[in-house]
């Protein structure tokens, strides 16, 4: 099935890796306009859920390339921790999306849709740096990205936390909503973390082969 999706053609890992961040991408993009565009959001859940199963289907022909192959351009355990980790963002993306949809939220408060622009800068350089890995030429720019996603996700903490505290304030007299609105705040901040996951991930790959 997914080689139907992605045209039939044989990728290796590094464009798998960049194909998963690519499509990861294009979710978080089309997350964060959702932030602007409620209540008619239902076309961008249907898209982020297509990115989904992409992704899904992106890291299954990843593993199904790592059960074929001898030699292997990173160390196995390192393909699966990537790959793992992509999609772990990816799927929080997704679910963040569709509870948006089905708890029926009327509008996002300002401080998600910071977190979520921040989740969508930290997953622009994630796309940067798997493009970088292949050649194990760009040890240093991947360095910089590294320290780059680790600031965002910091950023990310500094805003969830209150965004959480604005969220209790100001919705003291509407409890469901306030479980609601912090359960999509918990989900953001989970896919920013796979991003920092990510990021260590990528650190090992630059110590161990750049």
């Amino acid at each position: 099935m997914w080689r139907r999706l992605l045209g039939g053609k044989n990728y290796g890992f590094f464009e798998l890796f960049n194909r998963h961040a690519e499509a990861t991408m294009e979710g978080a993009r089309a997350l964060l306009a959702m932030c602007d565009e409620f209540p008619d959001i239902k076309n961008r859940v249907n898209r982020v859920e297509e990115l989904e199963h992409e992704c899904d289907s992106i890291t299954h022909m990843t593993m199904d390339l790592l059960h074929r192959t001898f030699i292997t351009p990173l160390d196995r355990d390192e393909i699966v921790q990537l790959i793992s980790r992509m999609d772990d963002v990816m799927d929080s993306i997704d679910r963040a999306a569709k509870t948006m949809l089905f708890f029926e939220i009327k509008s996002v408060p300002d401080k998600l849709k910071e977190m979520i622009k921040v989740l969508t800068q930290a997953q622009e350089q994630v796309l940067n740096a798997v493009k970088l890995i292949p050649g194990f030429k760009y040890g240093d720019k991947l360095r910089e990205i590294h320290k780059e996603i680790h600031r965002l996700e910091n950023m990310g903490d500094d805003i969830h936390h209150a965004g959480v505290i604005e969220l209790f304030h100001d919705n003291a007299n509407d409890p469901l909503l306030v479980i609601k609105l912090k359960e999509i705040y918990e989900t953001i901040e989970e896919a920013n973390d796979k991003c920092e996951d990510i990021a260590d991930i990528i650190e090992n790959i630059v110590l161990e082969h750049f």
